[in-house]
């Protein structure tokens, strides 16, 4: 019965990637509809929930340790992964990045959100602020240097400091700390503007299951190493997210049950959806040995988020 409430609740979010399949079978939406949705939510829709989501709690230092741990987890992944060949059944350079970082903008906030509720959110942003920090600074000078070589550190820097994720949490992390929330909701014209960011938000998760399920396509041949793959990174980050909220989350925040979750939850993703964007010169195998990777691992996380949810059930 636990699971079937839990399944209940995660099936919004399968029919809602079944109802972007078939938009792309049938052509109801075209690609650049799709680039166009997907600039709507990293650039408005999401930063709409992480700016209520930190303006409701106050982050504390325990909050600040769980980000430090999940980055330092990410980067011994990320070199660890040059081992780890034999196991996935690659030697392609592209497997330790594969192995770690995660797709939270464009998939963890939807499913999270969706099953726990928006107002649950926060926790769910408390981990990925460290695993978001990894990818900016990491992860994708990792990658880009497999082919065309890293950018300056400055310019990560700056594309860091100005993402509208960061930017957002940023947002909300001030209004909290000024405390003119209360104030602000108190008079009808300063509430809309609350009203308004609530609107937004609450189109996130459905325009996102419509966009994964759209652009979430296997190629049929190569898929014994990207299923390889993803069973290792799955067994590595189920093992992690176990320890961590044994030995740190349940010390720190005891009873938080939400917060386990959301590290749960962050630790099955998929890895981020940016890498193929950072591949240059790469070769046609590493081509689609990534594409197949990617999206064998969103389906994994399907069933793997289900469990997740039986596990950690909402109240």
């Amino acid at each position: 019965m636990l699971y079937l409430e839990a399944f209940s609740k995660v099936l919004p979010v399968l029919l809602l990637f079944a109802l972007g399949a078939f938009f792309r079978r049938a052509g109801f939406l075209q690609p650049t509809t799709i680039e166009e949705i997907k600039k709507l939510i990293v650039n408005v829709t999401l930063p709409a929930v992480l700016v209520l989501a930190f303006a409701a709690v106050t982050l504390e230092a325990g909050h600040l340790a769980i980000g430090a741990l999940v980055f330092a987890a990410c980067a011994v992944v990320l070199v660890s992964g040059r081992f780890l060949h034999g196991l996935a059944g690659t030697q392609s350079a592209y497997l330790p990045p594969l192995l770690t970082g995660f797709e939270a903008g464009m998939m963890g906030y939807a499913i999270f959100a969706a099953v726990y509720g928006v107002e649950q959110v926060f926790n769910f942003a408390v981990v990925d602020l460290g695993q978001v920090v990894f990818v900016f600074f990491i992860l994708v000078p990792f990658v880009q240097r497999q082919g065309a070589g890293a950018l300056p550190f400055a310019q990560t820097v700056r594309g860091f400091l100005t993402t509208p994720v960061i930017l957002s949490i940023a947002a909300g992390i001030l209004l909290n700390r000024l405390g003119v929330v209360p104030l602000l909701t108190t008079f009808p014209l300063t509430n809309a503007l609350f009203d308004t960011l609530g609107l937004l938000a609450a189109v996130t998760t459905p325009l996102i299951g419509l966009v994964i399920g759209y652009e979430v396509t296997l190629q049929r041949r190569g898929l014994s190493a990207p299923l390889r793959t993803v069973g290792v990174r799955l067994a590595i980050w189920v093992v992690v997210g176990l320890l961590l909220n044994a030995l740190v989350v349940s010390r720190l925040f005891p009873g938080d049950r939400m917060l386990q979750a959301a590290v749960m939850t962050m630790f099955v993703l998929p890895p981020p959806f940016v890498i193929p964007l950072f591949m240059r010169n790469t070769a046609a195998e590493d081509q689609t040995y990534v594409v197949n990777t990617l999206s064998l691992a969103t389906l994994v996380t399907l069933v793997a988020f289900t469990v997740v949810s039986v596990v950690y059930a909402a109240g």
